[in-house]
């Protein structure tokens, strides 16, 4: 964030939203609790946008928090079940709870892409990696950095949204 008032204005955010990544508040109201007309308010939650810490929900003004503005707090975003989103470990090999959040994630991009409008070199470039990725979870020995760069090249073959604000939450460390 680049300045003060951002910040401040992203904590009143998710203190308006109560931590909800799905609910929204009113841009306009967020800027009245902090003194600030609706001029400055728009330029604030803009500038939040730009940086992707935030997401214009609706024409009027309603906006909710990204997992990258969650992360801007320094607050774990939560995930689809109110959970804290995980982050995948930084050790030579994977832990339980990353190997069950692969899985998980799996799932859900098994799911995005069976709803999905891509073209097909890059709906079978994403599915040549997730079988890459599954293959290799089934290694007793499976690495970190090999899960993260698979889950990088399949970061990139997903529609904005979502689940790819997720994944990239997750190999962000």
């Amino acid at each position: 964030m680049d300045s003060p008032e951002e910040r401040a204005f992203l904590h009143q955010l998710h203190t308006a939203t109560q931590g909800d990544p799905q609910a929204q508040a009113s841009m306009y109201d967020i800027g009245e609790t902090l003194g600030l007309d609706r001029a400055q308010a728009g330029t604030l939650a803009e500038s939040l946008f730009i940086q992707g810490l935030a997401e214009l929900k609706t024409l009027s003004g309603g906006m909710a928090m990204t997992p990258a503005g969650f992360q801007a707090l320094d607050l774990a975003a939560p995930g689809p079940d109110g959970a804290p989103l995980p982050v995948l470990g930084t050790d030579l090999l994977l832990c339980d709870e990353d190997h069950k959040a692969c899985r998980d994630f799996i799932e859900r991009i098994q799911a995005d892409l069976a709803q999905g409008s891509r073209d097909y070199p890059t709906l079978e470039a994403a599915i040549m990696d997730l079988k890459t990725l599954e293959v290799h979870l089934l290694s007793p020995r499976a690495k970190t950095a090999v899960v993260r760069e698979i889950f990088r090249s399949l970061a990139q073959h997903l529609e904005t949204g979502e689940l790819c604000e997720n994944i990239t939450h997750f190999i962000s460390s």
